[in-house]
């Protein structure tokens, strides 16, 4: 009997846990078809309250994560409150699809929408802010597609996040002729939207939509103009009615007077959430005023500076960064840069392993908007609608062809006379690099591509006949890597550009400590690919005295010289 008992408990255990195993089995392959997707978030620099080279506290701030199928479908939410734009946004999804995300910011919960189950994202409310705005940084979206939407395959684990405010600016500014004691006393923008739908609908797309998303219009005024800026809400605006401006004047030869400036139609909503637009205020050989709006944007200078570290530390890099002046450093050798003490500095930072050369980094004022397949080049939002590509890479330190041809054993590849071998093994050497960075161009979203880094190779611009006549290099040599970007579609040298003649100026970076048997070489480049209506301002070689630098800092620390670019960009 005692034996029947003990084998019918046996069997009973046997079964519990059999079907305790299926249960943890089921729910590990449960676990194991679900992603989780990282958002990291930045703000856009573009219309920030505070100067565009900081970032903006997103502390406090409530934020709702709006998730939807490929087509639009509403399938589940996550809400919390914000830390900082350190945080990361977690959310579970299943593996092998495609998700829209929408990411809201608010410094107030009213300013969330809901979304109920069966609805689309066609289906949310509009925003409805206090007019005129105090803060444009009360509401901020994600800024993805044309639809503010952000499309991820569930594969990808992480995708950064860049934030807009969901207004215009509006900068009132007086043309040189106008008499300095006019001032701008108000702005009264009348029939303006004054709520403003998430869905974001092109003019070209409204017979698609024929019932548009509902906009409140009114007429409000803005009194306080520090620094003449005003901001309104991007319109639905179509040619059946308008937004006018009116600027009240006072101090003109009538005394106080009002122009009237009509806004485009179509333009608010063209111009999407985030933009700065411009009303000029001139006057004509009488004195008499007019103002009109323009639709273009004041020039932006990118100053974008590359540099070797040579393992320098965090706060040794951020001194030299200030220092110059730049908005973005390109740096190699990076083994004792620390990020977490750039961040700490208010800068940003992206690093990528560089085919085991070392460490690469690219330190930025300004907010990344993403990165390429690669690694090697971040997005960078500079405001008003502009983004650059900025790419940053370290060529394999062996073979140095200027020392073989030189003469020179180094590494292990002897010193020979034979510029087809140099030029051979210095392109299989670096010739993954130079793939990698190809198939990143390739994938650009944006005209504008910059790569700097440290090449460990001339430019083959460089050794030409003319430097071979004076005697400043042995040979013509076409050096393979910034050849092979070039014909790639990177079809600029910077410093080349401004410097065509490398006789003149030969624009050496290696080496501010040269040894006795050493070479002078310009290694270190910014080679792009210009967008419309961009231009390379200056080129700069940064280093230990005049005689070797355009830029000089005495106390130089590093092992090569750097260099400071300025690309300039004008609608």
């Amino acid at each position: 009997m005692m034996k029947n008992i003990f084998c019918w408990m046996l069997l009973f255990f046997a079964g519990l846990l059999s079907a305790c195993e299926k249960e943890e089995s089921a729910g590990q392959s449960e676990r194991e078809d679900m992603r989780e997707i990282r958002f990291s978030l930045n703000t856009s620099g573009g219309i920030d309250l505070v100067s565009p080279r900081s970032s903006t506290s997103l502390a406090g701030m409530q934020w709702k994560l709006l998730c939807f199928d490929d087509d639009y479908h509403y399938l589940f939410e996550e809400s919390g409150i914000s830390g900082g734009a350190s945080d990361e946004l977690k959310v579970s999804v299943p593996k092998g699809q495609v998700f829209r995300f929408l990411l809201i910011f608010s410094s107030s919960s009213d300013g969330l929408p809901a979304l109920k189950t069966g609805e689309s994202y066609w289906d949310l409310a509009a925003y409805v802010p206090s007019l005129p705005l105090t803060d444009p940084m009360s509401l901020l979206v994600s800024e993805g597609e044309d639809d503010g939407t952000i499309r991820v395959s569930a594969s990808v684990s992480r995708v950064p996040v860049t934030l807009v405010p969901r207004a215009v600016r509006v900068i009132v500014q007086k043309d040189e002729s106008v008499a300095p004691e006019v001032t701008v006393e108000s702005v009264s923008f009348q029939r303006s939207a004054l709520s403003v739908p998430y869905v974001h609908i092109e003019p070209q797309d409204y017979e698609e939509y024929p019932e548009l998303p509902e906009v409140t219009r009114g007429d409000y005024q803005i009194t306080s103009l520090e620094g003449g800026v005003c901001y309104m809400l991007p319109d639905l605006c179509s040619t059946s009615f308008g937004t006018v401006a009116a600027l009240k004047l006072s101090g003109s030869a009538s005394g106080t007077e009002e122009l009237s400036v009509n806004v485009p139609s179509g333009l608010a909503l063209n111009a999407k959430a985030g933009y700065t637009y411009y009303i000029n205020v001139s006057a004509d050989a009488e004195g008499k005023l007019s103002a009109a709006w323009a639709t273009r944007t004041e020039p932006k200078t990118l100053r974008l500076a590359t540099q070797n570290l040579w393992g320098k530390s965090a706060s040794v890099v951020i001194d030299y960064f200030n220092h110059i002046d730049v908005d973005v450093l390109c740096a190699q050798e990076c083994s004792n840069l620390s990020e977490d003490e750039v961040r700490e500095n208010g800068l940003y930072v992206h690093s990528h392993t560089n085919n085991g050369q070392g460490r690469c980094s690219i330190i930025s004022r300004y907010p990344f908007a993403g990165t390429t397949p690669n690694g090697y080049g971040v997005y960078i939002d500079l405001g008003d609608g502009i983004t650059a590509l900025v790419m940053n890479c370290h060529g394999a330190y062996k073979p140095y062809g200027p020392y073989q041809l030189n003469g020179i054993d180094y590494g292990g590849y002897p010193a020979t006379d034979d510029v087809d071998y140099v030029v051979q093994v210095n392109k299989e050497v670096r010739q993954e690099m130079v793939t990698k960075l190809l198939e990143d161009v390739a994938s650009a979203t944006t005209p504008f591509i910059s790569i700097s880094g440290d090449f460990n190779e001339p430019s083959w611009l460089d050794w030409t006949e003319g430097t071979v006549a004076a005697g400043a290099t042995p040979y013509v040599v076409q050096w393979p890597t910034t050849h092979a970007l070039w014909e790639g579609g990177i079809k600029g040298d910077a410093y080349r550009t401004i410097y065509p003649d490398p006789v003149a100026n030969p624009g050496y970076t290696w080496t501010p400590f040269p040894s006795e048997r050493d070479t002078k070489d310009r290694l270190d480049m910014t080679l792009y690919r210009l967008s419309p209506n961009t231009t390379v301002k200056s080129c700069q070689v940064i280093g230990e005295d005049a005689n070797t630098s355009d830029i000089v800092l005495p106390s130089w620390v590093f092992d090569h010289r750097g260099l400071r670019t300025e690309f300039v960009y004008t609608r």
